[in-house]
């Protein structure tokens, strides 16, 4: 009875040397969908055979857990990873570096129309009969 249950839980490990009580949910096939999409349209047929797929996934979570563990030793004396942080680990990368930057930019222009449109709304003078 208690094997059904270990069974039906989540898939979590353990991941050394990330502090005490964290723990790391493996997530396969986490991003399948997009990377079919993905591959698709950088020239591979409309649906990719499955393995494919699965090892792209790997890479995919593989790269971002790395940037993510470079990022939290450049942020280890302060404690909190920033963007600023992640900026540093692609600095020699002019292409990434670029497109942090230019996806940073839009997601500042993105919020300050929202603040704009809200400001409109809640503006009752604004609307004149």
């Amino acid at each position: 009875m208690s094997d059904q249950k270990e069974k039906d839980a989540p898939a979590q490990t353990k991941e050394t040397g990330s502090g005490p009580g964290r723990r790391k949910t493996v997530r396969k096939g986490m991003f399948a969908k997009d990377l079919k999409l993905l591959m698709y349209g950088f020239g591979d047929v409309s649906n990719p055979a499955s393995d494919s797929i699965a090892v792209m996934d790997d890479m995919v979570i593989n790269y971002i857990t790395d940037m993510c563990q470079e990022a939290a030793k450049v942020a280890e004396s302060r404690g909190k990873v920033r963007v600023e942080d992640f900026k540093y680990v692609l600095r020699k990368d002019k292409k990434k570096i670029g497109r942090v930057e230019e996806l940073l930019y839009m997601n500042d222009d993105i919020r300050r129309a929202k603040q704009l449109f809200d400001e409109k709304e809640m503006d009752p003078a604004d609307e004149a009969p």
